[in-house]
Order: structure tokens, then C-alpha cells, then sequence
């Protein structure tokens, strides 16, 4: 097929950008566009504003081969119909950006740290709803619905994209070309952060004939059985850590902590805020601990002085002790007795 746009790397300011594509399309004013689109993603202010050029143009169909996800399926939301090849991947996620938290930190910095990654947690929620409301329209769901897939962030087949409403159509003809999962689109995959989440299958479906298992194996081929054990691994060692959450959550207050496909814990604000409260709150209960026990130790510590010092100081003089072994004065009883018999 002739495609009069093909966009198959970085969307954004260094590459496929929106002045780019404007251009592009304004020498097929009023045509008809194929567009190709193999790429994962990039700016979403380059794609969003790309989407509304497709809608503006009218007459635009996309074309999604290989992985295609974030910025580039925002893209395809724009076209008039979109056809997906039978073996690429579809990957929807809740938007994210690069924090820089690196360092030591001092209490109040802490907290300065934490009202700044609030309102940056408040203002990619708010992208997130925008995405969803996108996303559902063209896929006619309920934004929660959308919201749920954009959480879980897995990669999705073509038939599951066609299923969610993503994508209008599937196309097995797709050149004859069949991906590979090489290291270098592994090591692009990590350094982007997205999740493979989507491209493991089950081992009891590895030698199936299903088409979710076809299009594993022609993606990734039989090298990715070692991969795939290691994932179940990590993933059972993953649930029987989980346990472990439920006294953390006893411990801060909070409940619903609960790791995602990748093993990470998300908190919101509000949860981090109690984290924040109840950490005050040890502290307190540690410093006044800590200030008893100084205490006593300082009382301990002068009951011992006050010992040692009893035990240097010289004994008391006996020079008051009398004798009275050769006074007169002093009677025996049967002398008394018969003192008092004779006044009797």
C-alpha cells in the first residue's frame, strides 16, 4: 500500500512533531490519507494536537502495525477508521512524567517534596480523565470502564483492541512481516518504562493453536518460554508477599494497597497523607520514649553516685559508748527484790 504519511519513531519536537504532520497533510487538502503507524509514542502535547489535525482533515485512515502505544494510539483516535494488523500490540496506560526526587532531604524539604508531588499527582489525574473521555467516545465504553484499562496498562492484541472499540477493523495482511522481540526493543520498551504486561501467555497455552498464542509466537518465537517462567515466578513470589501489606496497612491506616502488573504500589494523596501523619506520630511516641528513659537512666545514674560516695565516707566515732561494769548504783534483781520486800 502507498501511504502518504508513515509515522515509525519518537512523536515530539525531534522527530515526528505536529508541525511535521501539518505539513504533510497540507499537500493532500481535501484527499484521501493512509496512514501508517508503527511507534511508541512520545509527547503527548504533539500527539494530541496530531489527533485533531486527522479529525480536521476528515478523510483519514490509520494503519497500526508492530507495537504501537501511548502517544501513538492518542494519534489514532483521530482517523476516520483505523485498521490494525493482526500482529501488533496495542498499549493504553495513565499518563506519566519524569520526577526528579534524587537527594537528602530534611523534614520540611520532605514535606515540600510531598505538596509538589501532590499537585503533580492532581494535575496527571486530571490528564487521565481527559484521556479516558477520548478514549471512551470513540470506543463508546464508560469513562470508568476506560479508566480501569488505562490503570491496568497491558498490552493489548489486536483482537482485544478490537473488542474494547480501539480499533475498527483487524488486517492479516500485513506484508508478510512478523515481529521479533530483539534486546534493542526490549532495552527501548524499559527505558520508556512500559510494561510487558500483556505480551507473557499462559505456559499451559504456549503450544495452544488459539490466536492469542499464534501471535505470541510470532512475535516473540519459542525463546520466550525461559522468559516466561520467570515472570511466573516473580509473579507467585509477588503474591505471597502480599500478605505483608495487610499489617503495613493496619500500621499507617490505609487500606487497598495492592501492587500492580509490575509489582509497584500506587498511593494517593490522601493515603500519602496519612502515611505523613502517622510517621508524625511515631516520632512523637519515640522522642517521648526516648525522653523517659533519659530520664531514668540520669536517675540511675546519680543512685550510684550517691552508693559509691556512702561507700568512701569513713564509719562514725563509739567514744559515747558507757561502761557501767563498776558503778555502785547498779542492782542485781535479787538485790531489788529485796529492796522493795522490805518497804512492803
Amino acid at each position: 500500500m502507498n501511504y502518504q504519511l508513515t509515522i515509525d519513531d519518537y512523536i515530539g519536537r525531534w522527530c515526528y512533531s505536529k508541525q511535521y504532520v501539518r505539513n504533510k497533510l497540507a499537500a493532500y487538502k481535501g484527499k484521501h490519507v493512509d496512514v501508517k503507524i508503527s511507534s511508541l509514542g512520545g509527547e503527548l502535547d504533539h500527539g494530541l494536537d496530531i489527533r485533531q489535525q486527522f479529525i480536521d482533515h476528515g478523510d483519514v485512515t490509520v494503519y497500526l502495525s508492530g507495537f504501537v502505544a501511548s502517544s501513538a494510539t492518542v494519534i489514532a483516535m483521530g482517523a476516520k477508521r483505523v485498521v490494525m494488523s493482526r500482529y501488533a500490540m496495542f498499549l493504553v496506560h495513565k499518563c506519566s512524567n519524569f520526577i526528579d526526587a534524587w537527594g537528602s532531604y530534611n523534614a520540611d524539604q520532605m514535606q515540600r517534596l510531598i505538596d509538589d508531588l501532590t499537585a503533580n499527582k492532581k494535575e496527571n489525574d486530571k490528564i487521565d480523565v481527559v484521556l479516558a473521555n477520548m478514549y471512551a467516545a470513540r470506543c463508546g465504553k464508560k469513562v470508568s470502564e476506560i479508566l480501569d484499562i488505562l490503570k491496568e496498562g497491558r498490552w493489548l492484541t489486536s483482537q482485544e483492541a478490537l473488542d474494547y472499540g480501539f480499533v475498527d477493523e483487524i488486517s492479516g495482511d500485513d506484508e508478510g512481516v512478523k515481529l521479533d522481540f530483539t534486546p534493542e526493543l526490549a532495552s527501548k520498551l524499559n527505558a520508556l518504562g512500559y510494561t510487558t504486561a500483556g505480551l507473557e501467555h499462559p505456559e499451559t497455552e504456549r503450544h495452544s493453536d488459539g490466536l492469542v498464542s499464534q501471535i505470541v509466537r510470532s512475535l516473540f518465537g519459542e525463546k520466550r518460554q525461559a522468559t516466561n517462567k520467570t515472570n511466573q515466578s516473580q509473579q507467585s513470589q509477588m503474591k505471597k508477599k502480599n500478605h505483608s501489606f495487610s499489617a503495613v496497612e493496619t500500621l499507617l491506616g490505609i487500606e487497598g494497597m495492592s501492587p500492580d502488573n509490575d509489582g509497584d504500589v500506587t498511593v494517593t494523596s490522601v493515603q500519602m497523607q496519612k502515611i505523613n501523619d502517622r510517621l508524625d506520630e511515631l516520632g512523637r511516641s519515640v522522642s517521648e520514649k526516648e525522653d523517659a528513659l533519659s530520664k531514668r537512666d540520669r536517675e540511675v545514674s546519680s543512685l550510684k553516685a550517691q552508693v559509691e560516695a556512702l561507700k568512701k565516707s569513713p564509719g562514725d566515732d563509739t567514744t559515747d559508748i558507757e561502761d557501767n561494769s563498776g558503778d555502785s548504783t547498779v542492782f542485781s534483781a535479787s538485790s531489788m527484790y529485796n529492796h522493795f520486800k522490805s518497804m512492803i
